[in-house]
């Protein structure tokens, strides 16, 4: 009849399922949520090395000799007779105060604290300064003058980098190992409880692999439902992110999320398929 629904040969409530649904659902989360998040930190980076890599600035002192002021005018015919440079401009003492109240506390630098002179510098486009001998000329002129190419500023932030993303492979790693030991778990308590079944299913001539796939069929069914899940949680989480953080409003990094379902869907299949075949063929 073809209104007849088909009985299961393994019943329901002997294999894993809500719980097995949950882990699954939230561990999949997680590996979206390392890997989403390595890749906006990868985007952030690459936005603030572009920034750091196109400017330099200039800091000037005052000496014994000579305040700040005084050395300002060398300070710049150099700049201007350094090939390569688009523009500068000297940073007014207010922007001086906002760059240096989140380390002194708002409202303690007063008037009579004597601040630097500070030169932004920005290239021309596609140009390469030469910073070496920009830098030496400046010293001759100005001793107080000192060339900030945001060097260590930079190997810093690209060490963060670096370390974000080994932390999102170290999750990725932790969440399918964790996702993989869930399954295991789940398919030997499901062996155990069909055990009769099973026993019987050998007596008349069933083989290992025709039981093993109603197994691999129900986890996977399981675990791909549990994983889609999880990714729609992601992809709503990272599209609200999208207004707090200017680099998740551009959502296309999230194409390299989709294939992490599929991934959890080929564990189960795997993991499934392996131990069920190893312990029916121990049991022969």
């Amino acid at each position: 009849m073809s209104g007849e629904i088909k009985p299961t040969l393994l019943p329901p409530e002997n294999l894993a399922g809500p719980a097995l649904s949950a882990v699954t659902m939230v561990m999949t989360f997680l590996a979206c949520l390392a890997l989403g998040c390595s890749i906006l930190a990868d985007r952030a980076a690459d936005r603030w090395l572009a920034r750091a890599t196109s400017a330099i600035s200039v800091q000037i002192i005052e000496t014994t000799q000579l305040s700040a002021e005084d050395q300002l005018p060398a300070v710049l015919r150099e700049i201007q007779a350094t090939p390569g440079i688009g523009t500068s401009r000297i940073l007014p003492r207010d922007d001086l105060v906002a760059l240096l109240e989140p380390w002194l506390g708002t409202g303690n630098i007063g008037e009579d604290m004597p601040l630097p002179l500070l030169i932004e510098i920005i290239p021309a486009e596609n140009a390469k300064l030469p910073t070496a001998s920009l830098s030496a000329r400046l010293k001759a002129v100005a001793p107080g003058a000192r060339l900030d190419t945001h060097g260590r500023w930079r190997e810093t932030l690209e060490g963060t980098a670096r370390a974000l993303e080994l932390f999102a492979a170290l999750v990725l790693a932790m969440v399918t190992l964790a996702t993989a030991t869930v399954i295991l778990f789940a398919t030997r308590a499901g062996l155990l409880a069909n055990e009769e079944i099973l026993n019987v299913l050998h007596q008349i001539g069933a083989h290992d692999g025709y039981i093993s796939r109603r197994f691999e069929g129900h986890f996977v069914r399981v675990v791909s439902l549990a994983a889609m899940a999880g990714l729609a949680a992601a992809l709503v989480f990272f599209y609200a992110l999208g207004g707090l953080i200017a680099e998740a409003r551009d959502l296309n990094f999230l194409i390299y999320l989709t294939p992490l379902p599929l991934a959890a869907i080929v564990l189960s299949w795997q993991v499934t398929r392996r131990y069920v075949l190893r312990n029916l063929r121990a049991q022969l």
